[in-house]
């Protein structure tokens, strides 16, 4: 019955998170769901638009030394950076002219997913108090600790030419998430030729919050974006202190 009650709970939880950022889109993004005519709803000129699309990358995570090895009693946590990788879906842009749209500042807000994938063979442990993990007897072919973020940029944006599929753009500033759903661990691994898989949830002592610094460099629809975050991956005084980061390309729309 509690087991029952729980998953109620949670659904519901999941529901109101899920209406939280819906109204927020449409706050962000107040004619998105108007109707008008093509005369209306016709993109203004040199409304340039390079943060809304997607991110496709790498992630990782650094010591504040600025060091990929992750900190002694931590080798659970080494990663596998060929599959760990970082999408993003910049869903809704908003600029503020400064000097026409030379100089404006952009915000929005959208959604990324961050997948963390471990080399070694342990599991997170669930509900621990601290960043533990237990050694398996089994090889793992995948072993990823899974994020979801909600995310919403404040960057100044600097736009050399007047034609958005040839312009020059530099953009840089921070981006605040929150950590809008659990997170999971994925493990697929096979024994005696049986294929099996795990999914664990639990927030594995993530922080909720995150503060990032951002810079995006591009020309036309075409950007390259590298992140850091300035916030550790970990709650405080509960894992390593360590700062996620992340790099690739975007396409814009």
């Amino acid at each position: 019955m509690y087991k029952k009650q729980t998953k109620t709970i949670y659904k519901i939880n999941t529901m109101k998170q899920l209406l939280y950022t819906l109204a927020a889109f449409t706050l962000f993004t107040p004619s998105a769901f108007a109707t008008c005519d093509d005369s209306i709803c016709d993109k203004p000129k040199n409304e340039f638009k390079y943060w809304e699309g997607f991110d496709i990358g790498v992630n990782g995570y650094m010591t504040p030394s600025n060091s990929l090895t992750v900190p002694a009693n931590y080798q659970f946590l080494e990663l596998d950076y060929a599959r760990s990788r970082s999408i993003a879906w910049n869903m809704g842009q908003l600029n503020i002219p400064i000097l026409k749209h030379h100089i404006q500042l952009v915000t929005g807000i959208g959604f990324e997913w961050n997948s963390y994938a471990f080399r070694n063979n342990w599991s997170l442990d669930t509900d621990s108090p601290m960043v533990t993990a237990t050694e398996d007897n089994v090889d793992y072919s995948k072993n990823k600790l899974k994020t979801t973020w909600i995310n919403v940029p404040l960057l100044l944006e600097i736009n050399t030419g007047k034609d958005e599929d040839k312009n020059f753009h530099l953009a840089a500033g921070v981006t605040g998430g929150y950590n809008i759903f659990r997170n999971r661990l994925k493990q697929e691994y096979s024994v005696n030729g049986t294929d099996s898989e795990r999914k664990l949830k639990d927030d594995f002592n993530v922080n909720p919050f995150r503060c990032a610094l951002t810079a995006r460099m591009g020309i036309g629809h075409y950007t390259v974006y590298a992140n850091y975050s300035i916030t550790e991956l970990f709650k405080d005084n509960r894992g390593p202190a360590l700062h996620p980061f992340s790099a690739g390309i975007s396409l814009n729309f």
